[in-house]
């Protein structure tokens, strides 16, 4: 029913607009109109195609628009892989920075299980050491009770830098684990977790383009559908003061949730709101 409605919307939108167009044409070159009965169909069948066509793009969905959320920062979001993005990646971990892919403590199938196996594979130390170097100056809540991986907690928000060869990644504890090993996070929290990334962002990115899954699309709890949770990460880019990304951010969306988000009415909503 969406589409039939986006359809006749496109369809008398478009009417409108030839419509204008040809009287304003007329109004101007009245030479034109002495010779109407000549072209009227030639007329009728150009603007039918124009009509048609037009009304029949507005209800394929977007798989890409590029937004300017502020005068320092442009964000373009498109369906892709976030690991082939450009920039500093930014990656999803829960709040002990776990490096164990084990399906029990991290599971390979989120991005913070990929993530280790792409890149650190058999060289875990190395990843543990930067971990541990990059988190050297934030507070963390011991817990030796745990009986596999790391014993050090970290407030969610908590950033870690890390490189690999010439990439940049930022590991953000985006959720808590529970004494099962479940990822948790409220939405309450969520807000916070935004602010605190965007936070090191401003502070550490040097200008960079920053890539940037859906955070909160897997099963993290977030209580959000995927359209909102992609409008609250673009408003909470938007709303960051004095945030400069010279070179944009890229919000990357798995293939599997772009059926989920209107990409055209996320594009609608951010251009009237710069109005």
């Amino acid at each position: 029913m969406r589409k039939i409605n986006e359809f006749f919307n496109g369809l008398f939108k478009a009417i409108g607009v030839i419509g204008s167009v040809i009287t304003t044409v007329w109004a101007i070159f009245p030479q034109l109109a002495c010779h109407r009965e000549m072209c009227n169909w030639s007329v009728f069948f150009v603007c039918l195609f124009l009509v048609l066509f037009y009304a029949s793009y507005t209800i394929f969905p977007k798989k890409k628009i590029v937004i300017k959320l502020s005068e320092r920062v442009t964000a373009t979001v498109f369906s892709g892989d976030i690991f082939e993005s450009e920039g500093i990646l930014v990656i999803p971990v829960n709040d002990y920075f776990d490096i164990e892919v084990d399906d029990k403590i991290v599971s390979s199938e989120t991005l913070h299980g990929k993530f280790v196996c792409k890149y650190f594979a058999g060289n875990g130390l190395n990843l543990r050491e930067q971990i541990n170097k990059g988190l050297s100056g934030y507070k963390f809540e011991s817990k030796p009770e745990r009986e596999t991986g790391n014993k050090k907690c970290y407030p969610l928000g908590t950033v870690c830098e890390v490189k690999k060869d010439n990439l940049t990644f930022y590991l953000v504890a985006f959720t808590r684990s529970n004494s099962d090993n479940r990822a948790e996070i409220k939405n309450s929290e969520y807000q916070k977790v935004l602010c605190d990334l965007f936070y090191f962002v401003e502070k550490n990115s040097q200008g960079k383009k920053i890539s940037i899954p859906l955070i909160g699309a897997g099963h993290s709890g977030v209580n959000l559908s995927k359209q909102k949770l992609l409008e609250f990460l673009l408003f909470s880019i938007a709303l960051k003061d004095n945030l400069t990304l010279i070179n944009g951010v890229n919000i990357v969306l798995h293939e599997s949730n772009i059926g989920d988000i209107d990409l055209s009415s996320i594009e609608v909503l951010f251009r009237s709101l710069r109005r």
